[in-house]
């Protein structure tokens, strides 16, 4: 009976993992066939008025290159209004006050404006400027970002009719190969920006704001019914909205706009759990009402993927927590032979992992060789701290389907120049190994599955669990580095 019960938790967990998969591949496909499509910009357009929000709380190492930026952006001061969005509560607003008024003195349009609260955090904050702004059109920056002088002439022409409420622009990397860690981190954001977008936008089918790096029509974020904070993805759930509501969203991969990438385990795992918790929330917010609208059915289904994709993590850890108790059912109890021979068909979740992170760096890189150099390199990386990243993710999935609350926990960010690291933001905790108990019993328990496979010369689990193994080392690993790490200020 037990063997019954464990095989069938199984296999649930596998389909989910292969509909992921299917999913991922339906991208993936929808990029090929929509590739040679090209976004039409205006040719002649007369400049609106233009406001700049800068979210900010607590970024004292990366505000004044923020600022610097901006002040180099092309575009008529007098159509242009910035807001300096500040919820800090340490030396940045000072940073911030000094700025701007160097700024103010160079003849911009600047506001400081500071809540003594941080309700609704960034949405909050973002709110708060939206009901002040003199704006046509708003365009976001979070403080890690530089964007270019020609930013706003590049992509106000996309606006190309009434209907288009944003225009969201690629995340470029200015640290991606400083470490294993962003390196990994890159292939990832960029199969998102130069496959998922790419594909959703240029199909039809819903893509989302991706919190910064983009322009939003003002009328847009005011039909669609502003900032909303009762997620922690306010990007996905007002984009979601916005859409609903008739309104076009547009993706332009041509424009990039760099930003840094958290280099410590903790603050990528800070940064993982908003966006996976956030999009557990707004899912349960958005689904009903994604089917309620009047919208073609591909609509509606690529859309319930996008919304409900982050608990894959969730089935990858039931997986493969049910995978040594699966070993054992195939190794005592032969009559079982037939499913595992079947089970084979889970190896194409490899292939269609593979073909998406290699078509994400191809790309790129124009030389095939080059390209599967690269590949080779980084996807091993990228499938172990995927895999060890699962438990700290499925926490993050269990608080969005229980509807806790948490705080808005910003991404903590450091000085990077060249290949010189310093500061310590006030948010970021150092590693504290006590916390990764879970982790070391899962490394524990896989330790024990590598074993018995090793006992019932298992071929097909013992790749698996030590795959496991190995991803829960690698975060022990970068966890007890990171404990170590000591930034200066």
């Amino acid at each position: 009976m037990w063997e019954i019960i464990v095989l069938s938790l199984y296999s649930l967990s596998v389909f989910f993992i292969i509909l992921f998969s299917i999913g991922q591949l339906s991208l993936l496909i929808l990029y090929f066939r929509n590739r040679r499509k090209i976004n039409t910009p205006l040719t002649h357009f007369k400049l609106p008025q233009v406001t700049i929000q800068l979210p900010l709380y607590n970024e004292r190492y990366v505000i004044q290159r923020l600022l610097n930026a901006i002040a180099l952006i092309d575009y008529p001061k007098e159509k242009l209004e910035i807001q300096i969005l500040d919820d800090s509560t340490d030396e940045s607003s000072n940073i911030c006050k000094k700025k701007a008024a160097e700024l103010i003195k160079e003849g911009f349009n600047i506001q400081y404006i500071h809540r003594h609260n941080r309700l609704g955090y960034k949405a909050g904050a973002l709110q708060h400027g939206l009901l002040q702004a003199s704006g046509e059109y708003i365009a976001i920056f979070d403080a890690d970002f530089i964007p270019g002088p020609d930013f706003l002439m590049r992509t106000l022409p996309y606006f190309a009719n009434d209907r288009i409420g944003l225009v969201q622009t690629r995340w470029g990397h200015i640290n991606a190969s400083q470490s294993w860690l962003t390196r990994v981190q890159e292939l990832g954001l960029n199969g998102h920006f130069l496959i998922d977008q790419e594909s959703r936008s240029k199909s039809g089918m819903f893509m989302s704001f991706n919190g910064t790096a983009g322009v939003w029509r003002k009328n847009c974020v005011i039909d669609a019914g502003g900032w909303q904070f009762d997620t922690l993805t306010e990007d996905l759930d007002l984009s979601y909205r916005a859409q609903m509501k008739g309104w076009k969203l547009r993706y332009c991969s041509e424009i990039v706009t760099p930003a840094e990438l958290p280099f410590l385990l903790n603050a990528v795992q800070t940064q993982q759990f908003r966006w996976i918790k956030g999009g557990i929330e707004t899912s349960r917010k958005i689904l009903g009402k994604l089917w309620a609208c009047k919208l073609p059915l591909p609509v509606k289904i690529f859309g319930s993927f996008h919304l409900l994709s982050n608990y894959i993590y969730l089935f990858i850890l039931l997986n493969s927590i049910l995978s040594v108790p699966a070993m054992f059912v195939k190794n005592l109890s032969p009559q079982f032979e037939l499913y595992f021979q079947l089970s084979t068909v889970f190896f194409l979740v490899f292939l269609i992992n593979f073909s998406y992170c290699f078509t994400t760096i191809r790309i790129e890189e124009k030389s095939f060789s080059r390209a599967f150099l690269q590949i080779i390199q980084v996807f091993p990386m990228a499938i172990l701290i995927s895999l060890g990243m699962s438990y700290h993710n499925s926490t993050a999935i269990f608080q969005g389907i229980t509807g806790k609350k948490t705080a808005f926990v910003r991404t903590p960010k450091f000085k990077i120049s060249g290949s010189e690291i310093s500061g310590t933001p006030a948010y970021h905790e150092g590693g504290n190994l006590i916390k990764r108990l879970p982790e070391m019993l899962l490394f524990l328990y896989f330790f024990f599955a590598v074993a018995a496979g090793i006992y019932f010369r298992d071929l097909g689990f013992i790749p698996y669990h030590l795959v496991m193994l190995l991803g829960f080392g690698l975060i022990l690993y970068y966890s007890y580095v990171q404990a170590r790490f000591k930034g200066e200020g």
